[in-house]
């Protein structure tokens, strides 16, 4: 039988307006919520899903201004732009796109104005999320768990297994399930006996950047599989997880796309709601 689609395009709509409610309700007191996109013109800048965040915004009542540096830009542009933003009171929330080589991506992180750090990955709103202050919480694990939620299966006790460390998914994510009373282990693509972790959990979260890595031999029969990845093979959206044989085992899984994407927008706007009040 064919696992259950998690259909995160479904759940962002009706997370969008609830954030479309809260925004008129924040224009009422004189507060209008405004995101700022960073991003430097390069293979890896993801200008489609600026502009998909720009229509996002637009839909619900948020301002919004993307800023496109060209690929000759260098460290000094970046850091400049992100000062100027923090100082401009009509913008709450700032989304630094992945930067190309040439630019020091930490930097300008530690550059954003912790109040307007919108991802929730700035040095200082990390270690206050890691102690329990959740006010600000990285986007993407904060829409895993959403995904999570809209299963109607409860956590506790359950055996998850992440596959990917980065600090934005897969280190926060695998926090936010602690805090569910799920027992965690964290994998990579150099784990050995990869196979062996994977087919023991009962939630398969796997954010690695490497196409179509797990595939239905790795997972558990009945697992719920949230997919992370995006990438790009002969001109088609891949996942890091083979869908179709994924899904003749799992109970429940993400599709690419269609899952965490828009989730992730819908949650960095929701982020942005908090950066406002």
């Amino acid at each position: 039988m064919a696992a259950r689609i998690i259909d995160g395009s479904a759940i962002a709509k009706e997370l969008q307006q609830k954030i479309k409610a809260d925004v008129a309700k924040l224009k009422e007191q004189n507060k209008t919520p405004g995101l700022a996109i960073v991003l430097v013109n390069s293979p890896v800048a993801r200008t489609n899903i600026a502009e998909l965040k720009k229509r996002m915004c637009d839909s619900v009542g948020i301002y919004c201004e993307v800023h496109t540096l060209n690929s000759l830009s260098g460290q000094a542009n970046v850091m400049a732009l992100v000062e100027k933003l923090n100082a401009d009171p009509k913008i709450t929330g700032i989304n630094i796109h992945p930067m190309p080589n040439h630019i020091d991506y930490r930097a300008v992180v530690h550059a954003i104005d912790p109040l307007k750090d919108v991802e929730g990955i700035h040095p200082m709103n990390l270690g206050n999320f890691l102690i329990g202050d959740k006010q600000y919480i990285p986007f993407t694990p904060r829409g895993i768990m959403k995904l999570l939620e809209s299963t109607g299966i409860e956590l506790k006790g359950k055996r998850a297994v992440i596959v990917g460390r980065s600090q934005h998914v897969g280190l926060p994510v695998g926090f936010l399930l602690l805090e569910q009373h799920a027992t965690v282990s964290f994998a990579h693509s150099r784990s050995w006996y990869l196979e062996q972790l994977t087919c023991q959990a009962d939630v398969l979260i796997v954010a690695t950047g490497h196409p179509e890595m797990i595939t239905g031999s790795m997972v558990k029969p009945g697992a719920i599989v949230i997919d992370v990845g995006t990438n790009l093979v002969g001109g088609h959206l891949v996942g890091d997880v083979e869908h179709d044989s994924v899904n003749q085992v799992a109970g429940w899984i993400t599709p690419v796309p269609g899952g965490v994407g828009p989730m992730t927008v819908a949650m960095l706007l929701n982020n942005l709601i908090g950066c406002c009040d």
